[in-house]
């Protein structure tokens, strides 16, 4: 994904350690990691809240490690910040047409859910929230 993630993975896994993560992922498998919960929600997820909200803390660790003054200072910055930004877009219009669930979160991505998930999901989404998402039938 990058030519060289040198300076930043070892700044990334500082910054990721501190956040408590004893083994946290290099930048590269971190924004595939975030990529893929995006897909999968773009797909309809097929989990119940729990576990989309576990697979939403990559992006916490990321928003982290974006937010460091060091970070902030390397060349590999740039790179990290658009490959984040242009997945963090696909996961805004995702968020875009769904219910807000926590209005006074300050962090975007936990503010509102998708407007579409698998059964399970959208089954925990009625029980947790009182709110009716778009059921997408799981693609064989």
């Amino acid at each position: 994904m990058t030519p060289r993630e040198g300076d930043l993975g070892s700044q990334f896994q500082r910054v990721a350690r501190a956040t408590g993560r004893a083994n946290p992922p290099l930048p590269g498998a971190a924004l595939r990691s975030w990529d893929e919960v995006v897909k999968l929600c773009t797909q309809g997820y097929d989990f119940d809240v729990c576990e989309y909200l576990n697979d939403l803390s990559i992006r916490e660790l990321l928003q982290h490690v974006i937010d460091d003054p060091v970070v902030q200072s390397l060349p590999e910055y740039s790179w990290f910040s658009a490959e984040l930004t242009r997945i963090d877009e696909a996961f805004r219009a995702l968020l875009a047409n769904g219910p807000l669930v926590r209005p006074n979160e300050s962090r975007w991505w936990l503010r509102a859910l998708p407007a579409q998930g698998q059964q399970e999901f959208v089954d925990d989404v009625r029980d947790r929230y009182g709110v009716d998402l778009d059921v997408i039938e799981p693609a064989d």
